[in-house]
């Protein structure tokens, strides 16, 4: 039973559980459990649209609209208040532009959905849009959080008192955002914010030293205007901590397909299984820098270029099967093509001659099989080098109507462009047929940056592309590998990449200054994990991190459900203490419990320092973060006591 009323103020929109008030000068609305405490949004904003005229850019408040034309909405599933919005000014310029403000309760769900429809725009003067406002977080102090979907996962205090400024620009499906929701908690009350159009969706974060923090939905254009309808949901929970958010994502996921599980790709790929209790080798045959590579060393040359060759690896792969007796790792080779790594892609073959070439190549794959390891590659179809044999611009991602190609000269290939999605999958085709007919045992490989680079636009004539095809031909290219009975990595994961990876890279602990710099932000929690630990295998950095020591690292891990990743398996000097037993500790543990969900991960003190976490199966794990030590239980063989962890 749901109901709508006019009042003096706005609208009231009604479920049994559910309230929801509009203010129709604001355009502000509160949301409200049965029960529970109300939810505010933000009373006015004078950045909720940017309107875009030329070159400039005018911000407005949607309740700047002269014109405000409100009636009750109905549809088989939602119930609410449809508002008309229209009469915008762009400083002294009046637009012919409309826009449609649908707030209503999902009566099947008995959640909140708020859409933003374009309706006239020919102009295309629609801009970047931030509605829904944020919702206050009214509370300071233990259980008063924003779940954050920062790599891992977090938990922000509302009075944090470090800054946030690593949030890239925003965009769903980026470091910053590896899944498209995010929470709000705090003592008796809590909610979820779902992206439901994500692709060109995001998140607008503004947090300065000591809070408060505001959080909510940014939507941006799609090839250059406000072209189609936004839509974000909201469901509202009683006293609940993180788990309860990552709960109802998971089942938003699974109604969604992009539950996947481990076991369902083992079933179409049976060397899946061989990723459960695995643990991630990596190495490198050549390691060359461009004169005008931002990493090129001028001051120290001989440093721009390092090479092993594939016999070498080889064998130190031999002497790793020894070091660390295990049927189950993942060789990860770099630069192993023609110039190395990060050079002249997507034009890499044959594989490096002066190491060794299609002969050492095969070799260190044999190497792998005889161990019965995977042989996984290091391959790139993102970063289109102008060097590179076949390299021809008008396959380059050009960014904006005006035929811009972006370029740079930053990583070890020197100049480069960025290769369009939709040209790249022939590359990867014609490269893969090669290598297979060649002989390799390709097992496995790893397609850099293609899961977590953010989705772009293409303007170029023979390729248009919006955000959401470039993922769709970035899932096709995936799938092909796939189709040929490889393992599939990628670098970071997120949300659209889970039913078309098997592992990735890695997925860490989101740090105040970035990748593996500065201390962990709020308090760090699983999130990414919590929804996706059964579909996917995360390896873990076990080294020091920033602030965080290798100790807290290989906790984390454990704590995650993660396996390891070590480098220079083949190296010929000693390896740090502990390294492999911890390695092989993770191995011994996601054996058992690698392809089981995450059922709970509760924090037993408010600053995370203890914590358990609870598999599928039964399992736990405790840790301790400030006493440096852990215990299992419920893993036959294994000790339930307290164990220190051993670092140097």
């Amino acid at each position: 039973m749901s109901t709508v009323t006019h009042t003096d103020a706005g609208w009231l929109v009604q479920s049994d559980r559910i309230t929801v008030r509009l203010n129709a000068a604001s355009l502000a609305w509160d949301m409200q459990r049965a029960g529970g405490r109300t939810w505010r949004m933000a009373a006015d904003d004078d950045h909720d649209l940017t309107l875009n005229v030329g070159d400039a850019a005018f911000p407005v408040s949607l309740a700047s609209a002269a014109v405000k034309e409100a009636r009750e909405y109905r549809s088989a599933d939602l119930h609410g208040v449809r508002v008309l919005l229209r009469g915008f000014q762009a400083g002294e310029q009046a637009l012919d532009v409309s826009l449609a403000l649908i707030v209503a309760i999902d009566v099947l769900d008995n959640e909140v959905v708020a859409r933003v429809v374009p309706v006239h725009d020919p102009g295309r003067n629609l801009g970047e849009l931030r509605y829904p406002r944020p919702f206050e977080l009214d509370a300071v102090g233990a259980g008063a959080y924003h779940a954050l979907p920062s790599r891992q996962g977090c938990l922000l205090p509302s009075n944090w008192p470090g800054t946030v400024d690593w949030w890239w620009i925003g965009l769903a499906y980026t470091p910053a955002i590896y899944m498209p929701w995010w929470g709000a908690l705090r003592p008796g009350d809590a909610y979820i914010g779902i992206l439901e159009t994500p692709y060109d969706g995001g998140m607008q974060l503004d947090h300065p030293a000591g809070g408060p923090t505001r959080l909510g939905p940014k939507w941006h254009p799609s090839m250059g205007h406000l072209n189609y309808a936004r839509q974000v949901r909201y469901a509202l929970f009683g006293d609940a901590d993180h788990n309860a958010l990552v709960h109802r994502y998971r089942e938003y996921a699974r109604r969604n397909g992009a539950l996947k599980t481990l076991e369902t790709k083992a079933t179409e790929l049976p060397a899946v299984r061989q990723l459960e209790g695995t643990t991630i080798a990596a190495t490198y045959i050549l390691h060359h820098t461009q004169p005008d590579s931002h990493y090129y060393d001028k001051e120290h040359p001989e440093r721009n270029d390092r090479m092993q060759t594939f016999a070498a690896v080889a064998e130190g792969l031999d002497r790793f099967a020894k070091a660390y007796p295990s049927d189950r790792v993942v060789v990860h080779l770099d630069g192993w093509g023609l110039r190395g790594y990060d050079n002249l892609c997507p034009d890499i073959l044959p594989p490096c001659p002066d190491a060794g070439g299609w002969d050492g190549m095969r070799r260190v794959a044999d190497a792998c099989a005889a161990h019965g390891w995977l042989f996984a590659t290091h391959d790139n179809y993102i970063d289109y080098y102008k060097d590179a044999a076949t390299y021809n611009e008008d396959l380059a991602i050009v960014s904006d109507e005006k035929g811009t190609v972006p370029g740079k000269a930053w990583w070890a290939g020197g100049a480069q462009t960025f290769l369009c999605e939709k040209n790249a999958l022939g590359y990867l085709r014609r490269n893969f047929e090669e290598i297979l007919r060649q002989g390799v045992r390709l097992t496995a490989t790893y397609i850099d940056v293609f899961s977590i680079i953010e989705l772009v636009e293409c303007y170029h004539p023979d390729h248009r592309m919006t955000r959401e095809e470039a993922a769709d031909w970035r899932k096709a290219a995936f799938d092909y590998v796939r189709s040929k009975g490889i393992v599939l990595s990628s670098e970071e994961p997120n949300d659209w990449s889970i039913p078309h990876i098997d592992f990735c890279y890695w997925a860490p602990v989101q740090q105040a200054g970035g990748l593996f710099a500065g201390k962990p932000v709020g308090v760090p929690v699983p999130l990414f994990n919590g929804v996706y630990h059964d579909c996917i295998v995360v390896p873990a950095n076990m080294g020091k991190q920033g602030e965080m020591g290798e100790d807290d690292a290989f906790l984390y891990a454990l704590a995650y459900g993660e396996v390891a990743l070590v480098g220079s398996p083949d190296r010929a000097g000693p390896w740090r203490p502990g390294e492999l037993e911890r390695a092989k500790l993770l191995a011994d543990v996601h054996r058992r419990t690698g392809f089981a969900p995450i059922d709970r991960h509760e924090l037993l003190d408010a600053d995370g320092t203890q914590r358990i976490t609870t598999f599928g199966g039964g399992e736990t794990i405790e840790v301790d973060l400030r006493k440096k030590r852990f215990r299992l239980y419920g893993f036959k063989g294994m000790s339930k006591r307290w164990q220190d962890v051993k670092t140097a």
